[in-house]
């Protein structure tokens, strides 16, 4: 679904790619829209994000927001097709894309709002601080979207460098 997008795939095409009838499927999902939100809901950002980072608190302000980008960063790249999934449907105004993306914004602006009060408390405003690290990854990710041939791994540190020049210089 990813790949085609919503409209584009059929609850077959997912069954057979899942090795499964699509009886089966629809034994457990009335729709792609319900299907799509119980993959979310299984994926348990919310959970995800309330984990504690691996952060040494000593080190300066400046490496300690760098490594919770990454932390971030690298959750995304690892959720790839869901997010080129939900960035996609909620582009065309997809009514189920656009429910579901919008409960994952809320609860990453949560995680990431609680993780930067947490590790990196010394940054004044840290919910502006929050957003602004939300809209790297946003911003790598598109970056990774649109130059295929980038390395993910640049990306996101220059990423987390941009954040750090601009928060914490």
């Amino acid at each position: 679904m990813s790949e085609q997008g919503s409209a584009g795939t059929s609850m077959r095409q997912l069954a057979r790619a899942c090795d499964v009838q699509v009886a089966a499927l629809y034994h457990y999902f009335d729709s792609k829209d319900a299907l799509l939100t119980a993959v979310i809901a299984e994926r348990n950002y919310s959970g995800r994000l309330a984990e504690p980072l691996q952060i040494d608190r000593d080190a300066p302000a400046d490496e300690r927001l760098i490594k919770l980008f990454g932390s971030l960063w690298d959750g995304a790249i690892e959720e790839e097709a869901v997010w080129r999934l939900l960035l996609g449907e909620g582009i065309r105004s997809e009514p189920a894309a656009v429910e579901v993306g919008h409960s994952l914004l809320v609860a990453v602006r949560v995680g990431v709002r609680a993780w930067v009060a947490e590790w990196v408390p010394e940054l004044e405003h840290p919910d502006a601080v929050a957003d602004a690290v939300i809209a790297q990854m946003f911003l790598g990710f598109l970056r990774y979207m649109f130059e295929p041939e980038a390395d993910p791994a640049d990306i996101g540190r220059e990423a987390a460098e941009s954040l750090r020049l601009v928060v914490a210089p």
